[in-house]
């Protein structure tokens, strides 16, 4: 057998980490074992993977690993989002620069169109560089973190704090 002297990560990546997934190294099923969840905090669908996701994802990654490695029920659930700041501010660029037109005169449900046009051609691209650096997500349970039954948690969870007196209104700094 011949062996390269050099090393061919695209190849070799790509076979074990396809391996990876069809052998279902990375699902998780409700059982006996300690449950323990990590949900993606949604990725914007600005087009391409930052440090700041890098950073976040790799944390997330090694602790979903370090759980499994303890016997737990560890699921790790992608998460995309198209509802950000970033991605706002991209898709009024990309309309101002391509189509001519400004956030201001489309109204919000036009805009919205827009929004979902963007979020359908560039939605995907975080998750699969995320992939390709072989980040160890359930990949078959990506969810829309906007949609409505997860704002639904979301708002509860935020009722919840709120009533346990968690949460609070007033002049503070905040980092």
């Amino acid at each position: 057998m011949d062996i390269s002297k050099h090393f061919s990560p695209e190849s070799t990546e790509k076979k074990w980490y396809d391996y990876w997934k069809n052998m279902g190294y990375f699902k998780s099923e409700p059982d006996e074992r300690e449950p323990f969840t990590i949900l993606i905090p949604p990725p914007n669908v600005t087009g391409v993977l930052h440090m700041g996701h890098m950073l976040n994802n790799t944390i997330q990654d090694v602790l979903i690993r370090r759980a499994r490695n303890q016997g737990k029920n560890a699921c790790w659930v992608p998460g995309t989002d198209h509802a950000s700041i970033a991605t706002e501010a991209k898709v009024v660029r990309w309309l101002r620069e391509e189509k001519g037109l400004s956030k201001g005169e489309l109204g919000r449900e036009e805009f919205l169109k827009y929004a979902w046009e963007w979020t359908d051609k560039y939605g995907g691209i975080i998750l699969n560089q995320l992939q390709r650096l072989g980040a160890s997500a359930d990949w078959d349970r990506t969810v829309f973190t906007m949609d409505e039954k997860r704002s639904d948690h979301v708002i509860q969870a935020f009722v919840d704090l709120y009533r346990a007196d968690k949460l609070y209104r007033g002049l503070r700094m905040v980092n």
